[in-house]
């Protein structure tokens, strides 16, 4: 009897050793892989206000080119084309003008936004009687819709 009692103590004892010491190991490898990134972070910010600019330089290189449509047109109707007195009016009455990039089953629809956070649906009907329009700014997909905050609009007929 005191032999089946010192055994069972020696096996809780090795089991409540090994786990004390797996979940010391988890803990390093967690915050192993939680350091690295921040590592990496700081390696990609650049230095001086020169860097800054260079990064700048290149997120301005190229706009995302695309159509501008009606959205509830192009949902009824699968093509969305207005022009720009429609898309005008649309937009005064609370109708999502969006930015129509690619064609087919590739093509993706952007909601266009302003650098302070409003939509840049009128900004944007602006611009429906061009072939194309092109957007320089922040891309994001944000509950599974594309959005681009606009730093510049520009026709690119």
């Amino acid at each position: 009897m005191k032999k089946l009692f010192l055994a069972t103590v020696s096996l809780l004892l090795v089991f409540g050793l090994t786990f004390a010491f797996s979940q010391e190991a988890a803990q390093k490898k967690a915050s192993a892989k939680t350091a690295e990134p921040a590592k990496v972070e700081q390696k990609q910010k650049p230095e001086t206000k020169a860097d800054e600019k260079k990064d700048a330089n290149k997120k301005a290189d190229k706009p995302l080119k695309g159509r501008v449509i009606s959205l509830t047109k192009y949902i009824i109707d699968n093509n969305g084309t207005v022009s720009k007195d429609e898309a005008m009016k649309e937009a005064d009455e609370g109708k999502p003008i969006v930015l129509l990039v690619g064609e087919g089953k590739k093509a993706k629809i952007y909601f266009v936004f302003n650098e302070d956070g409003s939509f840049a649906g009128k900004k944007l009907a602006k611009y429906a009687s061009n072939k194309y329009v092109g957007i320089i700014g922040k891309q994001k997909v944000v509950g599974g819709l594309n959005i681009i905050i606009a730093e510049m609009i520009e026709s690119m007929d």
